[in-house]
């Protein structure tokens, strides 16, 4: 087994643990033993629980969004793009459950001293997303508003059905109400909602 597959291992491992037992009761040894990697390779790759922590939370917060913003980068138009983001969050969340509870459990899952890196790779992938929507906003297609509103108004309402839905609060599949979630996106950020020839349900990208 390469370096990289055993490092991949041990994460696949933690995240089973950390989904049955919880953040704070899972040890370095659960993970040892789920991952049947040795606690000098665990301790050689990542140093501790916390940095095992902090590097499936950036394996997770990369995977989610290189899916949205290939998924952008294929978008023809802007309103096509506000429904890629809002389909592909829900996607990945509904596709990877145990991951999106992980990430969505930041406080207990990113450690202080981990905290700022994970706040600037946020950052720095939102900003990317961003630039690709810029065109629109030179063109007058989307409203122009402070970056950190951008966040809240595109994802709020689909962060919050979410999170109902992963903790059994909601039995409503996230999927069935993408279109709804991405309508509604769209008529907060565009400048003109009602200029719309889209018709969801298939593919928009």
């Amino acid at each position: 087994m390469t370096q990289a597959d055993r490092k991949s291992a041990i994460l696949s491992a933690a995240l089973a643990v950390f989904s049955e037992k919880g953040i704070e009761a899972t040890s370095i040894d659960d993970i040892r033993q789920r991952s049947q990697a040795s606690v000098g390779s665990i301790y050689h790759h990542f140093g501790n629980k916390e940095g095992i922590a902090a590097a499936l939370f950036a394996q997770g917060l990369d995977g989610y969004w290189q899916q949205i913003k290939a998924n952008v980068a294929r978008a023809s138009n802007a309103e096509f793009a506000i429904h890629a983001i809002v389909s592909t969050h829900l996607n990945w969340i509904v596709e990877q459950p145990d991951m999106a509870r992980f990430l969505f459990a930041r406080r207990q899952a990113v450690s202080a001293e981990h905290d700022d890196a994970i706040r600037q790779r946020t950052a720095s992938h939102f900003k990317e997303v961003f630039e690709k929507l810029k065109p629109w906003f030179k063109q007058g297609v989307l409203r122009r508003m402070p970056i950190e509103l951008y966040g809240p108004l595109l994802l709020g309402p689909s962060q919050e059905l979410a999170r109902n839905w992963l903790g059994g609060r909601v039995g409503l599949n996230p999927l069935h109400a993408i279109d709804e979630l991405s309508s509604a996106a769209w008529r907060t950020l565009a400048t003109n909602p009602s200029h719309t020839g889209v018709a969801y349900g298939g593919s928009k990208r």
